[in-house]
């Protein structure tokens, strides 16, 4: 199971990389303009290493603050969060109930504080500014990569959900690092209907089968009568 997990997170940051592209796709830009051609590709993935690292190490801090609530907890609490949140993902996958994008808001508090860290590191002038920034960027509000982080701190394992959120954000690299044509063919695929529902509805069927497990093997709390 622990492969089609790392699949769905790729996936999920495939098909989320439109939000990404809208959200990155101007400093990317902006990044090709301020440096020379002979360093811009340099730059650029520099900066997207620096923000896939920002995912990777808050899927490690989620999947130790999993494993904790997991030690405290008798119940499926996590399994059940997982189950959940997957067919979350897959509603918002497929346009057909955008709840995720409202954690956003609680989000942007947080970035409200980090934001003006990043004015420091403009303009982009070398590679290290250009990690800094993309490491400052991946706390940018986003609630496909909190929704990404919701379930990697239900895999309860730092090592896990480390490579839970590296799968989500290689998911995002085809979008925000290809420019011109190929993004806009990219982008064009990607939201396709049918692509989008076909896409959508896998995800709504492995949460809905993750809290079906969950009944089935009798792990849902029970309430003792005396």
């Amino acid at each position: 199971m622990t492969e089609i997990t790392l699949i769905s997170a790729f996936v999920l940051g495939l098909m989320g990389s439109g939000h990404c592209m809208a959200m990155c796709g101007g400093i990317i830009s902006s990044l090709s303009m301020a440096t020379g051609n002979h360093n811009k590709w340099l730059v650029i993935s520099v900066y997207q290493f620096g923000r896939i690292f920002s995912y990777t190490l808050f899927g490690f801090v989620a999947g130790w603050l999993g494993g904790n609530v997991e030690k405290l907890s008798m119940l499926p609490v996590l399994k059940i969060l997982s189950g959940t949140l997957l067919i979350l993902m897959g509603f918002y996958i497929s346009r057909v109930w955008m709840i995720i994008t409202y954690m956003e808001k609680l989000g942007k508090l947080v970035w409200n504080q980090i934001s003006p860290l990043s004015k420091h590191l403009l303009p982009v002038k070398s590679a290290r500014q250009a990690m800094l920034l993309g490491a400052l960027w991946g706390w940018l509000p986003c609630g496909l990569v909190y929704t990404a982080l919701g379930y990697s701190l239900t895999t309860a394992s730092p090592a896990y959900s480390s490579l839970f959120m590296l799968a989500f954000g290689l998911g995002t690299l085809p979008a925000t690092i290809t420019a011109g044509a190929a993004s806009t063919l990219l982008k064009k695929w990607l939201n396709l209907k049918a692509v989008r529902l076909l896409t959508g509805f896998l995800f709504i069927l492995y949460g809905s089968y993750t809290l079906y497990t969950i009944v089935q093997t009798g792990e849902m709390p029970h309430h003792h009568h005396h």
